[in-house]
């Protein structure tokens, strides 16, 4: 694993802090999810650059629960939480690596498809997933990067192709 040009997440944060000196960071409250009978534990955070941007920069990590080495078995919560703090910071910002060191030391290969969410207080939700609803690839997210964008990172792949047109068109 080729980690040359990875920033880590201490070293995001102290450039974001000095873009913005405003900046503040929420996570919300984890949430324990069931994927395809696999359990997680998500944490999603949100960063304001200033106290009035409109639209913050979000991101959500997955941590499988309980965790699968010893670097993640009992701090899943909070590897879950660096992880979304690297990945928000990464999204505001082009870093060689979007991944945090963590993740990549940490994940196993794994695939995940269209899947059922459960909550533990809550009844399951269908998380369907379609050619319209699918995140952004990191190609996009590269483009805009590139393109130096610096408003809320686009949902899906759709809303970033339209977002990469309009830019390209000098809109």
């Amino acid at each position: 694993m080729d980690l040359s040009n990875y920033v880590d997440v201490p070293t995001r944060f102290a450039a974001a802090l000095e873009r913005w000196p405003e900046l503040r960071i929420m996570e919300n409250r984890p949430e324990i999810v069931t994927i395809d009978g696999k359990t997680f534990i998500s944490v999603t955070m949100q960063a304001w650059r200033t106290p009035d941007d409109p639209i913050p920069c979000q991101a959500t990590c997955y941590e499988p629960f309980p965790g699968k080495t010893s670097f993640t078995r009992d701090s899943e919560q909070m590897n879950a939480s660096t992880s979304a703090l690297g990945r928000v910071l990464g999204l505001m910002m082009s870093f060689g690596k979007l991944a945090s060191f963590e993740e990549v030391r940490n994940r196993q290969p794994d695939s995940v498809g269209p899947a059922v969410l459960t909550n533990s207080a809550a009844q399951p939700r269908t998380q369907t997933i379609g050619s319209s609803g699918e995140p952004p690839t990191a190609k996009q997210l590269g483009m805009l990067r590139a393109k130096n964008w610096d408003g809320a990172v686009p949902e899906t792949k759709r809303e970033a192709s339209a977002l990469i047109d309009r830019l390209m068109n000098g809109g």
